[in-house]
């Protein structure tokens, strides 16, 4: 200790002078990385881009020739930009410290997009792209025997089975019928990530039933409830969940080859509580909504063909992630059976570093009916919008397990971007 004090003391001087070259260093550096590289408005918006203290921004030529020639950006003031994004196009902006050029911010103004905001519960129902193995287990053979033959064949769980010898197979019905037809050494056709592998595998005939098996489990399918998130009626196409499907024993996104949306009827909530997240209890009908068509991290997406019996409301305009604030917001939900309703909520935080997650909102419901009947967010809302200042801005997609008042959202135009592509 001695040894370090007379350290410190021999060189206090050489300290505080690399203390003090260091903190403006560290002040630009703090600068730089909160200030971000990119920002994408719609037309006719306003944000304010603030760089902090001996800090300047301004508008740079034009980084591409906008619709109208015109300038973007209407307000500079000291440490920060004000944007009014009057004209399309591609915009530079110079952030300086004092004089000294410091980074440079590419603007992109895009045309205004409109969606209906639903929040209304939906029924789901999907079938696999092949069979998901979602166990491995051992085979008593009829000699006495206990052996796993997927195992030793080198099946994996998660792996996604396509066919038996060039033949495809789409249920685990179809599936136990052609191995108890083979009944001797087949080929798997397995796809495992991006990869697709031919694995010879032989049955053995059970001890227990006489049934030939490979010693797995199979999932064909999957069905329940979510939140419908917006309909877009000019491209006839939905957005929902804002989350995967995933299967529960693998936790893998589920392989889609077909599924639907239908009509959904609410029971009962079962009210969320710290540690044990609620739920809505329901049941759905026969009545077909749509065709869902790509199961993605981001949500459900597909083609929304019977529109009657909801009364959405009117379409509003889809902000991006750089036009939602931390502050008062809504969530369209409807939790009893009779419509969606908005209810009250907080955005608590707005990821800024540009993730295409499902997490970039973290957010709060507030709203004392909606807490009594829920207490908070539940199962089943996932894909409930989000809007703040009559915009939609993004969709509940996972609860706080230890804080059911909170949870995380997607940014709508994420969501929009997906939908999008499947045009």
């Amino acid at each position: 200790m001695e040894r370090i004090k007379n350290f410190f003391v021999r060189n206090t001087k050489k300290i505080m002078m690399t203390a003090v070259l260091a903190l403006p260093v560290l002040f630009i550096l703090n600068i730089y990385f909160s200030v971000p590289s990119q920002i994408i408005l719609s037309e006719e918006s306003e944000y304010t881009l603030k760089v902090g203290k001996f800090c300047s921004a301004e508008e740079r030529i034009p980084a591409q020739e906008t619709a109208s020639g015109g300038k973007a950006f209407s307000r500079e003031f000291s440490g920060g930009l004000s944007l009014n994004t009057q004209s399309q196009g591609r915009y530079s902006v110079t952030v300086r410290f004092l004089k000294i050029p410091l980074k440079t911010v590419q603007v992109t103004v895009t045309p205004k997009n409109y969606v209906i905001p639903c929040g209304e519960p939906i029924g789901v129902k999907m079938y696999t792209d092949g069979l998901l193995v979602v166990r491995i287990s051992d085979v008593k053979a009829e000699d006495g025997s206990v052996c796993t033959p997927a195992k030793k064949a080198g099946v994996r769980k998660g792996d996604q089975i396509l066919g038996i010898n060039d033949t495809s197979v789409r249920t685990g019905e179809e599936f136990t019928k052609r191995l108890n037809e083979i009944r001797s050494e087949l080929n798997l056709t397995v796809k495992r990530g991006e990869e697709i592998l031919t694995i010879p595998v032989t049955p053995v005939q059970s001890a227990e039933d006489h049934r030939y098996k490979l010693g797995i489990w199979v999932r064909d399918s999957a069905a329940g409830i979510g939140t419908l998130t917006f309909y877009n009626p000019e491209a006839q196409s939905f957005a929902a969940l804002g989350h995967a499907i995933t299967d529960a024993d693998t936790g893998q996104i589920m392989p889609i080859r077909k599924g639907n949306i239908l009509t959904c009827r609410i029971l009962s909530i079962h009210k969320g509580e710290r540690g044990a997240p609620g739920e809505i209890i329901g049941t759905f009908s026969d009545r077909y909504l749509g065709t869902i068509s790509r199961n993605s991290e981001l949500g459900i997406y597909g083609t929304f063909a019977d529109p009657s019996g909801f009364s959405f409301p009117e379409p509003v305009e889809v902000a991006t992630r750089y036009q939602i604030r931390e502050g008062a917001a809504e969530v369209l939900a409807n939790i009893d059976g009779n419509g969606a309703k908005y209810y009250q909520a907080q955005i608590l935080r707005v990821s800024k570093d540009g993730k295409a997650d499902n997490k970039g909102l973290v957010v709060q419901i507030t709203d004392p009916e909606l807490l009594e009947k829920t207490g908070g967010i539940v199962q089943g809302m996932s894909g409930s919008p989000i809007l703040q200042n009559g915009k939609i801005v993004g969709a509940v997609t996972h609860v706080f397990v230890n804080d059911p008042t909170r949870g995380y959202g997607i940014f709508i135009e994420n969501m929009l971007a997906k939908a999008e592509k499947i045009k």
